[in-house]
């Protein structure tokens, strides 16, 4: 219901509504926050917090009691996938074990939480919610390679705890704050990962409202778990939000200048800390290097007369350009063939009467000194004119091109450059002789795919203008001999070396200004635009003017609180607002114990589930906004909380009267998430590199998914340590998303995932069994196991063990081990009659005969595929 364009579906919602009334003003999430009294209990020595007597209360009001607390190792294996993504190591388990000292606990949860992979393992969670992506969506879905530098802001953001209330302010209005710091500003990019559509002959205000919509949409579900995008077409059937207050939300999203253009403007330079780091060294350098260029000022005026000559000589000539002639295009097989294919105009000379590769030469009105377009994939055109001059002289031409160019003046070629760039001026300078007469000068421009044209200018100098003019003038003032002395300093063949050097470190400076970033930024005064309601939701029909401004049901702004983003920003982490507090202690829980208190995540409205514990919700909600809205703090609360450290198994009682936990009579048990399951696999066979942030990655995936009919773009492997960063580095492509972290529900992200369903398919077997990614990390471990140095001498039953032990963080009962080992017979003589099989798995050169190897990368993947190690117990 989040977009109401179509109007049959509009009717029937309208039909349905008649049955319901909309929900009260005293509906139980909009009434404010207040923290409970701590209730009474039976067993309060169970209780570790108010949390817990709060969970307490409410289990032995439906007659359950607490489980028994879990066994250490897997309340290790539990906390340490929640806070930071990751597994244990068997040692860590073993640590933890021995520590039976009071608060082991807390230091294990303190030092989980100080770990850069904690913010990153959120950092993630977050990423679902801000619909990050690596590209535009819609069906081109152009690349958007610089958004990475948002998603390290989120890490960075979690590393430090920045409080919740900061970390919503800056990311919805960072750019609004009072001098803004240039990480704030890049904050914004949260509302920029909306789509942009690049298609041909689409609407961009159709498209930029799109995302005004999403960006409101986006911000009431995450922060307020308000279904407002249903009151987008008409008022809202079941909640207290009428068409005109959804605009008026609108309003404060409407003032920004971003209008669905190919090149995401506006953009902000993001530089990372390395790069701050690298430009101070580099500015110093540059001021060193400019500093040793000095010149007297006689050779400088020695060389200002020289120059005055050769431009009085070009005046003389009076070179006159006539009409250009065309021919073009030329088809072939790609871009480099147009180039570098010899056609008839370069084999035959240029015949301007005569047809020439099947086409004629026509006459054009192309105006030098401005860029001309046309169109022509992976093709050649030919420009031919004569220039006719009344005396020897030099000329410059300043040439650009789309893509590739060659120059042939008077005959003889004067340059060959294969590039691909959309053509500008002053791309390519070149000094050529004048003869008296006519010269003739032939260009050709090889294209690629997408528009093609060029650019030429015929000039007296490569001064430039400002300079030539001091050149000009009878005396020249301070001002003017400064400049004709910076042109002799940039030209000066002494200088050569030293301008060599300072081109090379200003191109380092430019790489190191960090990735150009779409960020939102208001317009100006003079070119705010008039919010007004879309009647039936459609942006060509405009109703009454309307200004921003929250929803009745909930308090106001404040009198004083500016009416931008900024200000609602503001309010939505204000005490006065009952739901932002509660909406993301309910995120957190659901992603603690797989199920919110809350059972909608994106819905505390009349048509989602009521609280199954009111009580401590409100009671989260408060020890939140009361800790300075730090996250960090809310979790060590939840995790050290009695009611979390509780055994996950399931027992008759449980499942005949609370198969769901909804009263948390037991420990969560649910299967890990799609990059959790990888990384977990990555590590425990020791391949995960754990690099915290910079550019997305491309792990293996299999071929031909990346086939778009409107890209040439295509997903290259990465090799090396690349290959097996965290799963929250890769790639993320909104039409076609890393495919097995598809396959474990993982979302396209075209629009903000509110909740991510847990399915359970026979696909995920298989992958788990066959994708590559699983498929390295056992053989990993199987070279592990045969070859490395703490189990070379091992038997094979006490590999099984370490094998176990590495996995699950557990011996083997006598069963399992039994059934491993019959396993690993099995494979070894399945590999000792075909050899060729162990060869495919493991090529020569291995650490150890292949033979030897495979068996045990068979072995590795069936733990790596067990139910234990898939679920959070």
């Amino acid at each position: 219901m989040r977009v109401c364009y179509l109007l049959p579906f509009c009717a029937l919602a309208s039909l349905a509504a008649a049955q319901h009334a909309r929900a009260p003003g005293d509906h139980w999430s909009y009434r404010p926050v207040v923290r409970p009294a701590t209730p009474a209990v039976a067993d309060a020595t169970w209780c570790r917090s108010p949390l817990d007597q709060l969970v307490l209360a409410a289990m032995q009001a439906q007659g359950l009691r607490p489980s028994p607390p879990a066994d250490r190792a897997t309340w290790l294996r539990r906390v340490s996938f929640d806070l930071t993504g990751l597994p244990p190591t068997p040692a860590d388990a073993d640590a933890f074990t021995a520590d039976t000292s009071p608060g082991a606990e807390a230091r294990v949860v303190d030092r989980l939480l100080a770990r850069p992979s904690a913010a990153e393992r959120w950092a993630q969670w977050w990423l679902d919610l801000a619909r990050y992506a690596d590209s535009q969506g819609y069906e081109k879905d152009e690349l958007r390679r610089s958004m990475w530098r948002y998603r390290d802001w989120v890490i960075d953001a979690f590393s430090r705890d920045m409080p919740f209330d900061q970390f919503t302010i800056e990311q919805l209005a960072g750019d609004l704050l009072p001098n803004p710091t240039d990480d704030q500003r890049l904050a914004t990019a949260l509302h920029r990962q909306t789509m942009t559509n690049t298609e041909g002959g689409t609407d961009d205000e159709e498209f930029r409202t799109a995302a005004v919509i999403d960006r409101v949409d986006t911000t009431m579900s995450v922060w307020m778990a308000s279904t407002l995008g249903c009151a987008q077409c008409h008022d809202h059937k079941y909640d207290p939000f009428s068409q005109r207050e959804f605009y008026e939300l609108f309003a404060f999203f409407d003032q920004t200048e971003d209008s669905d253009r190919d090149d995401d403007a506006p953009v902000m330079r993001a530089p990372t800390e390395r790069d701050r780091a690298a430009t101070k060294v580099l500015e110093l350098e540059l001021s060193e290097l400019r500093a040793s260029m000095r010149a007297d000022d006689e050779t400088v005026q020695e060389w200002a007369g020289a120059a005055r000559s050769a431009i009085a000589s070009f005046h003389e000539a009076a070179p006159r350009a006539l009409t250009w002639h065309m021919l073009g295009p030329v088809p072939a097989a790609d871009f480099h063939a147009a180039h570098v294919t010899v056609f008839a105009p370069e084999r035959d000379g240029v015949q301007l009467e005569a047809q020439q590769e099947g086409l004629q030469w026509r006459a054009e009105q192309f105006e030098d000194g401005k860029v001309h377009k046309w169109s022509g994939d992976n093709s050649a055109f030919y420009l031919y004119r004569t220039i006719e001059a009344q005396c020897a002289a030099t000329a410059v031409l300043s040439l650009g091109s789309d893509d590739a160019i060659k120059v042939w003046w008077n005959g003889a070629e004067v340059l060959d450059k294969e590039v691909a760039h959309g053509a500008a001026p002053d791309q390519q300078i070149l000094a050529v002789p004048l003869q008296p007469g006519p010269n003739t000068l032939l260009l050709k421009v090889a294209n690629g795919r997408g528009p093609s044209g060029f650019y030429f200018d015929l000039r007296a100098s490569e001064l430039g203008a400002e300079v030539e003019t001091v050149l000009a003038a009878e005396a020249c003032d301070e001002k003017g001999r400064g400049i004709v002395h910076a042109a002799y300093l940039r030209r000066a063949p002494q200088f050569a070396s030293v301008r060599e050097r300072i081109a090379a470190a200003e191109a380092q400076l430019d790489e190191h200004r960090g990735p150009a970033v779409p960020v939102m930024r208001e317009l100006p005064a003079g070119k705010r635009r008039t919010t007004r309601i879309h009647l039936r939701g459609s942006f060509l029909t405009q109703g009454d003017e309307v200004s921003p401004t929250t929803p009745k049901v909930w308090p106001g702004l404040g009198p004083d609180a500016p009416q931008n983003r900024l200000g609602f920003a503001r309010w939505l982490v204000s005490r006065d607002n009952p739901l932002t507090a509660r909406v993301q202690c309910n995120r957190i829980w659901s992603e603690l114990f797989g199920h919110g208190l809350v059972g909608t995540l994106e819905d505390f409205g009349s048509q989602g589930d009521a609280p199954s514990h009111p009580e401590l919700l409100d009671w989260l909600a408060a020890e939140l906004v009361d800790g300075g809205w730090s996250l960090r703090h809310l979790l060590r609360t939840i995790v050290l909380s009695a009611t979390y450290a509780q055994s996950s198994a399931q027992t008759p009682l449980l499942t005949q009267h609370d198969p769901d936990n909804r009263w948390l009579a037991r420990g969560p048990a649910v299967r890990l998430s799609a990059e959790m399951l990888r990384d977990q696999a990555l590590d425990v066979s020791g391949l995960l590199r754990r690099q915290v942030g910079g550019p997305s990655v491309m792990p293996p995936q299999p071929d031909g998914v990346w086939l778009q009919l409107y890209s040439g773009e295509k997903w290259v492997a990465a090799d090396g340590d690349d290959s097996f960063r965290r799963s929250l580095y890769t790639f993320w492509r909104r039409t076609s998303p890393h495919p097995a972290m598809m396959v474990f529900d993982a979302q396209s992200r075209e629009s903000c995932v509110l909740r991510r369903h847990r399915t359970n398919t026979p696909l995920q077997a298989l992958v788990l069994w066959n994708e590559p990614q699983y498929h390295e990390a056992a053989k990993a471990l199987a070279r592990e196991l045969v070859c490395g140095d703490e189990c070379i001498l091992l038997e094979d039953p006490e590999r099984i063990v370490r094998l176990w032990r590495r996995c699950l963080l557990r011996e083997p009962t006598a069963a399992e081990q039994a059934r491993l080992l019959a396993l690993l017979r099995d494979e070894q003589q399945r590999f000792r009659a075909d050899p060729e099989a162990a060869a495919k798995i493991f090529p020569p050169g291995s650490c150890s005969p292949e033979i030897e190897l495979a068996p045990w990368a068979v072995v590795a993947g069936v733990v790596l595929s067990l139910d234990e190690f898939v679920t959070k117990r």
